[in-house]
């Protein structure tokens, strides 16, 4: 039976192989994957992929839409475009609403399916009693996790959300083990920052006369070094599976590989802004601020090596597309930075083209193991038979000087500007659909879709 597109003469790279072949789709399916082009069927739409690298579509494990929150325009069109530019074909949200989580969930999701232009799934914030007992509902819904923002409450609250403590966070974990023991594959995400500390360090800094420091030396990494390991031996208590997000701190690799080796079921996640930035470089004070901090050139290093080792599972962009518009002044500044776009350019060209880490590990903490930990594979995140075509064409020697001007995010900076990388996504295919050409936008608003995640037992 013919295929309606043929990828062939690639170079397809997987979480565990890469082999010179083709992919045949049909359906919106991967209907077939063969190493010589003769042994795949017949197709009138031919891609010739040679000199280039073929590779799942990414899942964004740490994606925030609809930010900052306090009446930015709607951005569900652009930033989704932003995913299908940097071959992200899967984003994970996280729904921040104060009260009714189930029905705000199907709200946002109808929302969405008019305007995204790559898939979705989310996870949600815990803020209370109320939201601790529907997380049942969220599960079947098909949310996977759910998530605790420790350090944002009291000063540092969301606009319009309330804050939570460590009861909220205890019984949250609880009702998750709960579920994970009857055979859920559910998973509390965990925002590691002692808050506490962190308002008495602010404290500190305000009284100084000279204010030129850095965002990173204020919330220092005491405040994610603490949490951490509290969250870690809460997650041990109660038997909560774990999901540390955007973890910054040199340190945290090892804590969690000890955590694992002593039977606590953690995972880790960072960004690629974690592994190349600093807190004292050009970006670091207002525009590169961020929660956690950028960090030192140690930390960058341990974590590099943490991906390398497996303590660090997942590459998430974290991405939070502020508008210089919401960073004027240093402590009023909102956090958060576009980062989705360039999350793949960066781990091309720092990553595998500067032999820090294997293409196929690359694939496997981009890829692979987002979509098996938030219940998507083999759906999404594989390059197999009956997977849905979620496909880039990458360019490994392709060098682009990162501009702005040339993203497709409503952000007006980029902490990458000017920085030149190898390697680059030049093709983006959802369910079969080419989305994206030579950074060309081609999918229609509304072409995404919302992909429930499989955790049933």
């Amino acid at each position: 039976m013919d295929a309606d597109t043929i990828i062939k003469n690639a170079t397809i790279v997987t979480h565990d192989r890469t082999f010179k072949g083709g992919v045949a789709i049909r359906n919106g399916k991967i209907s077939a994957i063969a190493e010589e082009v003769r042994a795949l069927p017949q197709s009138k739409n031919v891609i010739d992929g040679s000199g280039k690298h073929l590779i799942p579509g990414l899942v964004d494990a740490h994606m925030h839409l609809h930010y900052p929150h306090n009446g930015l325009e709607p951005n569900l069109q652009s930033e989704s475009q932003s995913s299908a530019a940097g071959g992200v074909t899967t984003i994970i949200h996280l729904l921040l609403t104060a009260d009714g989580l189930l029905k705000n969930a199907e709200k946002f999701v109808k929302v969405y399916e008019d305007n995204g232009v790559v898939d979705l799934n989310m996870t949600a914030a815990i803020f209370s009693e109320d939201d601790v007992a529907a997380i049942p509902d969220l599960v079947k819904f098909g949310m996977p996790a759910v998530k605790f923002l420790l350090p944002y409450r009291g000063a540092e609250a969301l606009d319009g959300m309330p804050g939570i403590d460590d009861g909220i966070l205890y019984l949250g974990l609880s009702k998750v083990a709960e579920l994970a023991a009857k055979g859920y594959r559910v998973f509390s995400r965990v925002h590691t920052e002692n808050v506490e500390i962190f308002e008495r360090r602010k404290h500190q800094y305000l009284k100084l006369k000279n204010q030129n420091f850095q965002w990173g030396d204020v919330r220092d990494k005491i405040c994610e070094l603490d949490s951490l390991a509290h969250c870690i031996q809460l997650a041990r208590m109660t038997k909560c599976p774990l999901y540390v997000v955007h973890m910054t701190v040199g340190e945290g690799p090892g804590m969690i590989a000890r955590a694992r080796a002593e039977g606590v079921n953690v995972t880790a996640e960072t960004c690629p802004q974690y592994l190349v930035l600093t807190k004292d470089e050009a970006y670091g004070r207002i525009l590169g601020k961020v929660n956690p901090p950028l960090r030192e050139k140690w930390d960058n290093e341990q974590l590099w090596e943490g991906l390398k080792n497996g303590s660090v599972s997942v590459i998430g962009s974290d991405h939070a597309p502020c508008k210089k518009v919401h960073k004027k002044e240093f402590w009023s500044a909102h956090v958060g930075m576009a980062a989705v776009e360039t999350m793949l350019p960066i781990m091309l060209s720092e990553g595998v083209n500067k032999g820090r880490l294997s293409f196929e590990r690359v694939v496997e903490t981009c890829c692979y193991n987002p979509a098996k930990i938030y219940g998507l594979a083999p759906r999404k995140g594989c390059i197999s038979i009956g997977s849905d075509a979620d496909l880039v064409l990458v360019d490994l020697k392709k060098k682009v000087k990162i501009k702005n001007k040339n993203l497709h995010t409503q952000a007006d900076y980029c902490v990458f500007e000017d920085k030149e990388v190898t390697g680059w996504p030049v093709a983006t295919w959802l369910r079969g659909e080419l989305v994206m050409k030579d950074n060309e936008i081609l999918a229609k608003p509304g072409y995404g879709r919302w992909i429930a995640a499989d955790v049933a037992p």
